[in-house]
């Protein structure tokens, strides 16, 4: 059956996407069904929810007031809800590997997983304003004394929040112009600085004072004038008090009657309230806002709870073994604790015949030759490959994993291939030492740019501080590269990885500086030279940073499932002494079996092999099994123990 019941404005669409959401996060029966709708959704419509991006299908968002009733009894076409959104020209298509990635993060915390997914982002949007930082706005919707629920009435009736004073379009006039309009009264001024700097996307807050919030919603445009849009009351001289400076906004959490208590939204000791007195005020988003808008307080504080003892456990000893019946989710719960602590993670089940050459190292068959000889190579095992990755996140010891390039050399690309990560340490060395030189696009002109801790961060205006990229995010590139099968860049030259990388953040400025990579300049590394860069915290000269200096302590789980089934002393060899936790980083190298077969001397264990201080075993333990007691006296020390309680 064909439905007419379109959207007509972005609010429409932000409050579909918000009850699709809270499905979501509802029983059985309604998650199931929403879950299903991301995964039959061809488009999905992009909003930002402060911080935040959300999704939804787009079939599903363009019928007003939507609901799992209305959609089941009449679905609708897709291509009208397409067409529509066209037509009116709220949305626009966009295709992004970005967007791809942004979307599997969100789909990741209810375990789905899609593919070719396409995009609807606002019309008047591109991709740097989804990526832009968002802020929240606490703002009263009334002067006037007593009348505060009736003001906010019209601001949710209207879809709106409101300013007064003067009833002066300034809709072009700048902030700085404002001020001095507003010179004699400092409280006008600084109302009206803000409400200029509301963007979309911002959470906008609606006060009652310091009891609570009448609500929560989302900012759908920046400053708007219609005069008298909002009534504000009686004022003290018993007269009717207007606002005619304006932003829509798409209210989403209020109670029909009454207000959102304060203490109902979970306020930290560490987060300050917002200031209970004040036309508008703005602060960084705070966690109890966005954690009562996305609901996540009730979850975050339960599988804070379930999962600290562990986490604590496992922090202080490195190794942890989760032991229990059969069907008691162990596993499960090793995964869970990762994840909670924001970990990269590995994962391998033991059995009789694993052994040290799956786990560490050994030589495997090559394949075929044109004559049909086959020979062995030395490939790393899981675990191996595991710490290496954990490497480049480890700040607990100090290498130089790269020869020291002449200056002079005119040749600045290396000739071997190397890792991800070395890509990456290689280019902020290359920015300290001064031997690239990168280049904005329109117009070309030398960026300056500096290195500052895990950060690459180049200058636009007068400062540094906005614009910066850190490996966090090419390292999730890497991933949507590597889980898509599009390129194979844990392996590639330097050159490559510019221009992987390079294209895949073509659209924006924000992520510039690896755009601009493809412009280097290698023919003559000691031409057009940056000025010196040095992080601005740090008293050590640019030319001595090491590279270490600059990485983070990034968890790395690595997850052993039915550790007990395995032969343990010939799966672990040597290791025994590297996973010790007083023998974590570079004092507990040991000599592999193969270490002689190891010829790159770029290789992270060229010298020998040794446990990352930020790779953390999670093993897994049947305790009613007989393997159990093949478990030595060696590997029990060096793990805590712990019963497991039902995960589910």
């Amino acid at each position: 059956m064909d439905r007419t019941d379109f959207i007509e404005t972005r609010t429409d669409v932000i409050k579909n996407i918000y009850t699709l959401y809270s499905y979501t996060l509802s029983d059985e029966n309604e998650r199931g069904w929403a879950l299903e709708r991301f995964m039959k959704g061809k488009c999905f419509i992009v909003e930002p929810f402060g911080n935040t991006l959300m999704f939804s299908p787009s079939r599903f968002s363009g019928y007003k007031d939507n609901t799992w009733q209305k959609h089941c009894e009449m679905r609708g076409d897709g291509t009208q809800t397409n067409d529509n959104f066209r037509n009116l020209k709220l949305y626009k298509d966009v295709e992004d590997p970005w967007l791809t990635m942004k979307f599997d993060e969100f789909l990741k915390r209810f375990d789905l997983q899609r593919n070719e997914p396409k995009f609807f982002i606002p019309a008047n949007m591109n991709l740097n304003d989804l990526e832009s930082e968002r802020h929240c706005f606490f703002i009263s919707p009334t002067h006037c004394n007593g009348q505060k629920e009736t003001a906010w009435k019209s601001f949710r009736d209207k879809g709106i929040a409101a300013i007064g004073w003067e009833n002066d379009d300034y809709s072009d006039v700048a902030i700085e112009d404002i001020k001095k309009i507003y010179a004699d009264q400092p409280k006008a001024a600084e109302a009206f600085s803000l409400m200029k700097l509301i963007k979309e996307g911002d959470i906008i807050c609606c006060t009652n004072n310091n009891r609570g919030l009448w609500g929560i919603g989302i900012a759908t445009s920046g400053y708007k004038y219609d005069e008298n849009i909002h009534y504000a009351g009686k004022d003290d001289n018993d007269e009717d008090s207007f606002y005619s400076h304006y932003v829509e906004v798409a209210w989403l959490c209020f109670k029909e009657q009454g207000y959102i208590l304060t203490a109902e939204l979970n306020i930290s000791p560490t987060e300050k309230q917002w200031q209970p007195y004040g036309t508008l005020t703005r602060k960084e988003i705070p966690d109890y806002i966005n954690n009562y808008l996305l609901k996540l307080n009730p979850w975050n504080m339960e599988k804070h709870y379930k999962y600290e003892h562990y986490i604590n456990l496992l922090k202080a000893n490195k190794n942890l073994i989760l032991t229990g019946a059969p069907g008691t989710g162990k596993t499960y719960l090793a995964k869970a604790i990762a994840e909670e602590m924001n970990a990269e993670t590995g994962f391998v089940q033991f059995h009789p015949s694993y052994d040290y050459t799956d786990f560490v190292e050994g030589l495997r068959p090559t394949p075929p030759d044109k004559n049909g000889n086959i020979g062995f190579e030395r490939k790393d095992g899981v675990f191996k490959e595991f710490c290496k990755s954990a490497i480049c996140f480890d700040n607990s010891f100090n290498q130089k994993p790269y020869k020291h390039i002449n200056k002079t050399n005119t040749q600045c690309e290396p000739s071997n291939t190397r890792t991800f990560y070395q890509l990456y340490e290689d280019l902020k060395r290359r920015i300290i030492n001064r031997e690239v030189t990168l280049y904005t696009k329109y117009p070309k002109n030398i960026m300056d740019v500096r290195v500052e801790d895990n950060y690459i961060l180049y200058k636009k205006g007068d400062r540094f501080d906005s614009n910066y990229i850190n490996i966090d995010y090419v390292f999730k590139i890497y991933h949507y590269y590597k889980d898509k099968h599009i390129y194979d860049i844990t392996r590639c030259t330097f050159n490559e990885f510019c221009q992987i990388i390079g294209n895949t953040l073509n659209y924006t400025y924000y992520r510039g500086i690896v755009q601009e990579l493809l412009n280097m300049s290698h023919d003559n590394p000691t031409k057009n030279k940056l000025s010196p860069i040095a992080p601005s915290n740090s008293t050590t000269p640019h030319n001595q940073q090491t590279d270490a200096q600059f990485c983070t302590n990034k968890p790395f789980v690595f997850i052993i499932d039915e550790i007990n089934r395995g032969e343990i002393s010939k799966i672990f060899g040597e290791l025994f002494f590297s996973i010790d936790p007083g023998y974590r980083g570079k004092k507990g190298k040991v000599k592999t079996q193969y270490q002689n077969l190891i010829t790159d001397k770029s290789d992270s264990f060229y010298e020998g092999f040794f446990v990352p201080d930020n790779v953390y075993l999670i093993g897994t333990m049947n305790d009613i099994d007989r393997s159990v007691e093949s478990i030595d006296f060696a590997m029990r020390r060096r793990f805590a123990v712990q019963p497991s309680a039902i995960a589910y």
